[in-house]
C-alpha cells in the first residue's frame, strides 16, 4: 500500500477540491479563475485546486456556486477492502488534525470504472475509518472522540475511486449553499449556490459592468434576486455565516482568517447609484414579506426593491436588462393546465413586454418550459436538489 501524505507541503500548498451542483463546473471554474486560484483538475461534481491557508479561507467565503470546500489530508493507493481502508486511515496523525475533546462525523462516497467489479458497501466502508480515527486517539490518549453526525465540530470525507483513497477535512462543515441571510423559506425554496450558477450561466456576471437592470419577476422568497444583489455588490456568499468546519481544525488561524473576513467586507459596494436597477415581483403577498426579510438580514434593502403583481401586467422598468427566474411547476393532479398557461403567459409576456431584455427560466418541467414557445439561445441540464432541471436562456428581440 502507497501512500502521499498531503497535509502540510514545504511550500505551504494544499491540495483542495471544491464541490458543486452538477451541471456548474464551469461556472465553477470561471469563479476560481476570477479569485487567482490555481486548477489542478475539473471532475464531475467539482475542481481541485490548490493553494495556501488564506486561499482556502478566501475560497470558503466566496465561491458562491460550491457547495463545499475540501482539503486533502491524504491519498492512498491500492486500496480495495475494508481492512485495507482501515489501515490507511490508521496512518493520518488524527490528532495532528483535531482534538480528543471535538466530535466528528465521516462520509465516504465511491465511484469506479467498468474495469472493477466488486461491489464495496460505502456505508460500512465509512464505519471502518470511523473505528480508525476513534483507535487512534483511544491509543495516544486512552480517550476517543464523539462521534456527531447532526452537527460535528470535524467531518472527514473520504473518496473512493477503484483502489485510489483520498481523505479529506471538510473546511466547510455545513453546506456553503446555507449563507446564513435566510430566516425563513417558502416551499421547495432553490438553493441558493445554484440560484448563483443560474445567474452565471445567464451572463449577470457580465452585465453587472454595464448596469444593465435585473428582475426576477416570481421571486419567492428572494433567492435569485439576494444572489443577484450579492453578486452585483460583491458581498462574500459566506460573509453571514456563524461558523464553518476548520473552527476546530487544530491549523486554523483565526487571526488570518479575520483578516481576510474583513478585507472582504471592505471591498463591498454600498452606494445605490453605483450598482444596477435591481427588482422582484411576485402574485403573493406573503412572499413578497418572507423576500423583503431575507434581503433585511443580507444586508440589501437599499439596492433590491419589491412590488406585488402579476408578471403579465409588468411593465419594464429599463430599456434592455436581465431576468432569471424560477416560476412554480407543480404538477399535482389537475395542475398541469393550470401550469402550462401559466408558462404560456410568460412567454407572451417576454414577446411583447421585454423586448431588448434578456431571460433565464428553470424547471424541472420540459414541457413547462416548451409552452414558453420561444427558441432559447441556450439549454443547459442542471441539478435541483433530487429534480433534475433544465435552464433556458432566451434573448428577447
Amino acid at each position: 500500500m502507497s501512500k502521499v501524505i498531503i497535509r502540510k507541503k514545504a511550500n505551504t500548498l494544499y491540495r483542495l477540491f471544491a464541490m458543486c451542483p452538477g451541471g456548474l463546473e464551469e461556472v465553477l471554474k470561471i469563479e476560481l479563475k476570477a479569485l487567482g486560484m490555481i486548477i489542478r483538475n475539473v471532475y464531475v461534481g467539482g475542481i481541485e485546486f490548490e493553494g495556501d491557508l488564506a486561499t482556502a479561507y478566501t475560497a470558503c467565503l466566496s465561491l458562491r456556486t460550491a457547495s463545499r470546500v475540501l482539503l486533502l489530508l491524504q491519498e492512498t493507493k491500492r486500496v480495495s477492502h475494508p481492512d485495507e481502508l482501515y489501515q490507511a486511515v490508521s496512518t493520518v496523525e488524527w490528532y495532528k488534525v483535531f482534538e480528543p475533546t471535538s466530535t466528528f462525523a465521516v462520509y465516504l462516497t465511491e465511484t469506479h470504472t467498468e474495469e472493477r467489479k466488486e461491489i464495496l458497501n460505502p456505508q460500512y466502508m465509512a464505519l471502518k475509518a470511523k473505528d480508525a480515527i476513534a483507535d487512534h486517539f483511544r491509543k495516544r490518549f486512552n480517550e476517543r472522540p464523539n462521534v456527531d453526525r447532526k452537527d460535528p465540530d470535524i467531518t472527514i470525507r473520504l473518496h473512493l475511486h477503484d483502489q485510489i483513497l483520498k481523505i479529506y477535512l471538510d473546511l466547510s462543515g455545513k453546506s456553503l449553499h446555507q449563507r446564513g441571510y435566510r430566516s425563513e423559506t417558502l416551499e421547495a425554496p432553490l438553493k441558493e449556490n445554484l440560484a448563483a450558477g443560474l445567474l452565471y450561466l445567464a451572463g449577470w456576471h457580465e452585465k453587472i459592468k454595464t448596469k444593465e437592470a435585473f428582475y426576477d419577476p416570481f421571486c419567492g422568497s428572494g433567492t435569485i434576486l439576494i444572489e443577484a444583489a450579492m453578486m452585483a455588490t460583491r458581498t462574500p456568499p459566506g460573509l453571514f455565516r456563524q461558523g464553518f468546519g476548520f473552527y476546530s481544525w487544530k491549523d486554523h488561524q483565526p487571526n488570518l482568517f479575520e483578516k481576510i473576513h474583513n478585507e472582504l467586507r471592505e471591498n463591498i459596494i454600498t452606494d445605490p447609484d453605483e450598482l444596477p436597477m435591481m427588482v422582484g415581483s411576485d402574485i403573493d403577498a406573503a412572499a413578497i414579506n418572507v423576500a423583503q426579510q431575507n434581503i433585511e438580514n443580507a444586508n440589501l434593502s437599499q439596492v433590491i426593491k419589491l412590488k406585488i403583481g402579476a408578471f403579465e401586467k409588468s411593465i419594464p422598468f429599463a430599456p434592455k436588462g436581465l431576468i432569471v427566474t424560477n416560476p412554480p411547476y407543480g404538477v399535482r393532479m389537475g395542475e398541469v393546465e393550470e401550469m402550462m398557461q401559466l408558462y404560456g403567459a410568460i412567454g407572451s409576456t417576454f414577446k411583447h413586454q421585454y423586448k431588448n431584455w434578456n431571460a433565464g427560466v428553470i424547471s424541472s418541467e420540459k414541457k413547462f418550459l416548451q409552452a414558453i414557445s420561444l427558441k432559447p439561445s441556450k439549454k443547459f441540464s442542471l441539478h435541483n436538489g433530487g429534480l433534475d432541471s433544465l435552464f433556458y436562456v432566451f434573448n428577447l428581440y
